[in-house]
């Protein structure tokens, strides 16, 4: 059993081929053979459905690169919750078309009113990876536990339901959560970062490369938002099916 169906088959003995050594009776061994051919033959067929199921390129569920994922109101049930005074793309959405992979990338950062002498900050970074060629499966469920920034492990993960075929909820930090979800070929992140910058002299700032940046409160607690945003993330990629 441990050929696959392009091997050649088991050599079959019969009675035929030795004298006999129990008289009439049937000898033990040929009907162990012949349930270990039964057992590879129906092995082989496994095998072969199995190739004929995960055959081909993924299904990319009609996901086709469009508009940036930050622009509009795709992002607004995170921004409502964040309190947002402010909105601007960080730059503009950056996206390349391959043979094998199409990729969008953008960042939004979102201004909220904070403490007395202080400004909430947050940026939401997005990123679609449409796998056209190889299914993205083991990747992503290799990755559920790392921290893509700096390779470490993430703080705590949890499944979310009803968002494709797989979803994660990923705590970085305190500072961080990120929402990420496989479709088919399709993986779709999202991710919130949270800080707080005091009002500081301009000398302050720039001996300090922009300012300290601290957390102002655990953005944990958006996640409810986070999974309302990836649903439109989402649906703003999907092509209707002809």
């Amino acid at each position: 059993m441990t050929g696959g169906p392009d091997e050649g088959g088991a050599e079959v003995i019969s009675d035929a081929d030795r004298a006999p050594r129990w008289g009439g009776l049937r000898r033990p061994w040929v009907w162990g053979a012949g349930g270990v051919l039964l057992a590879s033959a129906l092995w082989a067929g496994g095998l072969r459905a199995w190739a004929v199921a995960h055959d081909g390129p993924p299904d990319l569920h009609g996901y086709a690169l469009g508009d940036s994922p930050c622009a509009g109101d795709t992002l607004a049930p995170l921004t409502t919750a964040l309190h947002a005074a402010d909105t601007a793309a960080v730059s503009p959405a950056a996206a390349r078309l391959g043979p094998a992979l199409d990729q969008i990338r953008c960042t939004l950062s979102v201004g909220a009113p904070g403490g007395p002498d202080s400004t909430d900050r947050y940026e939401i970074f997005v990123t679609i990876d449409l796998h056209k060629r190889t299914d993205p499966r083991p990747e992503f469920e290799d990755q559920a536990r790392v921290d893509a920034t700096d390779l470490t492990p993430v703080e705590s993960v949890r499944r979310v339901t009803g968002l494709g075929d797989e979803a994660v909820a990923q705590t970085l930090s305190r500072q961080s959560e990120e929402l990420k979800v496989l479709h088919g070929g399709a993986v779709f992140t999202v991710t919130l970062t949270g800080y707080s910058t005091e009002y500081l002299s301009d000398d302050t700032l720039a001996a300090l490369h922009g300012g300290p940046r601290h957390l102002s409160s655990d953005v944990g607690r958006f996640e409810s938002a986070l999974v309302d945003a990836m649903r439109n993330v989402m649906k703003a990629q999907q092509k209707p099916r002809s």
